[in-house]
């Protein structure tokens, strides 16, 4: 065989072990999509074995080893799980068995409590050392040595509390070197065994150590020093091996421990405040560096962290209560947040950007609320920070921030509204009252503008219809704030609210005529569905008015005008009926039906309230009511006949009727011969042209 023969046989070999690698690799993918891929890499390696078979034997090659194949590991059930975790709950049973049973000796008298304390260590040490025996005889399952191992801290960490604290039988000195030992040993064996749960376990217990210094009188800015160091060498284990559970618990416990000695110590408040703000820092950058955009779980994720950071705005407040420039290191805490949200905007982290400006909003609102300003400054102030919270998360489209700041930015203006009066006219508190109604327009204007795609949330809002209530909440706020003027500076003995009425009446007729776009989907029926109700209150039922009779007079007639206008539109195919076409098409009929019969009682009753005030004579309102009910059935039968509305013809009948027996039964004995004579000859001669105008329509 030739030398070129052999280069290109071992040329072929080497391919050969190349495209079985590849080959390995696409096994584990199992992707329809690469079957034709695999096949062809398939019929390449047939042919290169075919070709080393021509080989001969005296110049053949030892094979290559084969690679093999990794295996991918299975994900445990549930069923496994549970049973992983059953060695360790069972040692806690134990060690808790242990324990108790000794303090029952102890109380029969068998065993001192020296003797006590001897065997729980003999214990502690026994526990380790058997679980070391199991790992290198290779005998048991890592569940149960891990367990072992944690027992055995556990064991020797509460045994050095009880014999100091308890029994007084150490010196504290002498525990506090054994409980040191105990914790390295505890990091040590959760550095080596890579267990998430067994490190819960030691920084919960070792966070356990700092009220032991504290009952040995040791200063409080060693206590924080062993806090931090525990905590930060802590922080080795967890992201060495992605232990994020174990990383929260930590956080919350070192935070805890923090402030626990805070409290107990009133000197040093200042120094435990920015101990707190460098466990919340340590913990900010191993979260950063855990955290994974990809993740499914990343949410929940997200949700912890903004916890704990809520936490840590709470337990700061408290810390730092006593403190005379308290604001100062609040404003520390704003920048480590807005540092975060830096961070996570550079990695393009939204959940976690929105999560860290959403704290720092929260910290620098409770900045400003802790600063010494003037209480009218204040007053203008708290809303419009809310206000720039929630423009803030529009303009970042954060999602999360837009929740919180639109509670905090809700629960202002509900307190603003509460506390302030429209009173006197020119002042601060009025200013105060009327803001939020600017701040409210502005948030809505610039919540619909047009967005070129739209995410998850403002889809999610956008199905809620959340936009469309905010111009409802806008409108309501406004009314509401006219009320109180209302109450200021035109109620009268009824309490019943006029500009307010009138306002409605304004925005409900401003509303039809305005772009669903503009106004929202909800908007104009909630309204309409008001202005239905106080046409009936207001407009229909009399009331007593004193000294503001010309304004309930005004309000009666505007609810009238707006109703013959929204009328005369419909009829005449206006530019409410355009914009409302497909709807109203079908529902023409029943509608004006609707306005005639509202129209009709509003008139009515606005002649009995002229009577009631004594605008009017009662006779002659008596004469006016019948002839309204005349007029408005000759209006609903002569429109019924022009446009073949079937309901609006029964309804004109029905009101013709009323009509005839309230005039027999009721006008006849109530009347003089003048008023009688005229209503009869009004009456008479509307019924004649009625008639004429029906019989003439049925003729063509």
């Amino acid at each position: 065989m030739s030398l070129e023969m052999e280069q290109r046989i071992a040329k072929l070999e080497k391919e050969m072990m190349d495209l079985r690698q590849e080959l390995d690799v696409l096994k584990q993918q199992h992707s329809a999509g690469q079957s034709t891929a695999i096949n062809a890499r398939k019929t390449m390696i047939k042919q290169s074995s075919s070709l080393a078979e021509q080989k001969p034997i005296s110049t053949s090659k030892p094979n290559p080893r084969p690679i093999p194949e990794k295996k991918k590991q299975p994900q445990q059930s549930l069923e496994e799980r549970i049973m992983w975790a059953l060695p360790k709950i069972f040692m806690v049973i134990l060690v808790m068995g242990v324990l108790w049973g000794l303090k029952l000796v102890s109380d029969y008298g068998y065993l001192s409590n020296e003797v006590k304390i001897i065997l729980a260590y003999a214990l502690s040490i026994f526990l380790a050392v058997l679980a070391n025996v199991l790992e290198h005889r290779k005998k048991g399952s890592p569940a149960i040595t891990i367990s072992l191992y944690g027992g055995a801290f556990i064991v020797g960490i509460l045994t050095t509390a009880a014999s100091a604290i308890l029994y007084e039988i150490i010196g504290l000195t002498l525990a506090l070197i054994i409980a040191i030992i105990y914790i390295g040993y505890g990091i040590a064996i959760c550095y080596l065994k890579k267990n998430e749960i067994l490190t819960v376990f030691v920084a919960f217990t070792s966070l356990l150590l700092p009220y032991l210094l504290e009952y040995m009188d040791f200063s409080a800015v060693i206590i924080l020093i062993y806090v931090l160091a525990l905590f930060t060498m802590l922080q080795f284990v967890i992201y060495q091996h992605k232990q994020k559970l174990a990383l929260y618990i930590a956080t919350f416990f070192s935070m805890l421990a923090v402030s626990i000695i805070a409290f107990m110590n009133t000197d040093n408040r200042a120094i435990m405040a920015f101990g707190l703000m460098a466990v919340l820092t340590i913990f900010y950058t191993s979260w950063c560096r855990l955290f994974n955009s990809e993740s499914k779980w990343k949410h929940i994720h997200v949700g912890l962290q903004f916890s704990l950071g809520v936490f840590s705005i709470l337990l700061l407040n408290l810390m730092i209560r006593p403190i005379e420039y308290s604001e100062a290191l609040l404003f520390v805490l704003v920048i480590l947040f807005a540092s975060l949200a830096g961070y996570g905007y550079r990695q393009k982290w939204q959940e976690a950007f929105d999560s860290a400006i959403t704290l720092a909003f929260i910290t620098l609102c409770n900045t400003l609320l802790v600063m010494n300003i003037p209480e009218k400054v204040e007053d203008l102030l708290l809303p419009f920070i809310a206000f720039t919270g929630v423009m803030m998360s529009l303009r970042l489209r954060a999602s999360l921030m837009k929740v919180i700041s639109s509670v905090i930015f809700a629960i202002t203006i509900i307190i603003n509204f509460m506390i302030h009066e429209p009173a006197p006219f020119f002042s601060i508190n009025h200013v105060s009252l009327f803001m939020p109604v600017i701040y409210l327009l502005l948030i809505y204007l610039y919540a619909i503008r047009p967005k070129e795609s739209l995410s998850v949330f403002e889809k999610l809002m956008k199905d809620l219809y959340v936009v469309d209530f905010l111009a409802v909440i806008t409108t309501g706020y406004f009314l509401v704030y006219i009320s109180k003027l209302d109450a200021v500076y035109f109620t009268g003995v009824s309490n019943s609210q006029h500009m307010m009425s009138i306002m409605l009446a304004v925005l409900f007729a401003a509303s039809l005529l305005v772009p669903a776009k503009y106004k929202g989907r909800v908007l104009t029926p909630v309204l309409g569905a008001f202005f239905l109700l106080f046409t009936l209150s207001v407009g229909i039922l009399p009331a007593e008015m004193q000294g503001i009779e010309w304004l309930h007079i005004i309000t009666r007639i505007i609810y009238i005008v707006v109703l013959v206008a929204l009328l005369i539109d419909v009829l005449m195919k206006g530019r409410i009926y355009q914009i409302y076409q497909q709807q109203m098409e079908k529902y023409v009929d029943p509608t004006v039906s609707a306005g005639i019969v509202l129209t009709m009682l509003s008139i009515w009753g606005f002649v009995h309230q002229l009577a009631y005030n004594n605008l009017l004579d009662w006779k002659l309102s008596i004469a006016l009511s019948t002839i309204t009910l005349f007029v408005t059935a000759s209006i609903a039968l002569w429109l019924s006949t022009v446009r073949n509305f079937r309901t609006l013809r029964l309804t004109g009948f029905t009101i013709l009727v009323i009509a005839f027996i309230k005039l027999i039964f009721f006008d006849l004995s109530a009347l003089d011969l003048l008023i009688r004579a005229v209503l009869f000859i009004a009456i008479g001669g509307i019924g004649l042209l009625l008639s004429g105008r029906l019989l003439r329509k049925d003729k063509e």
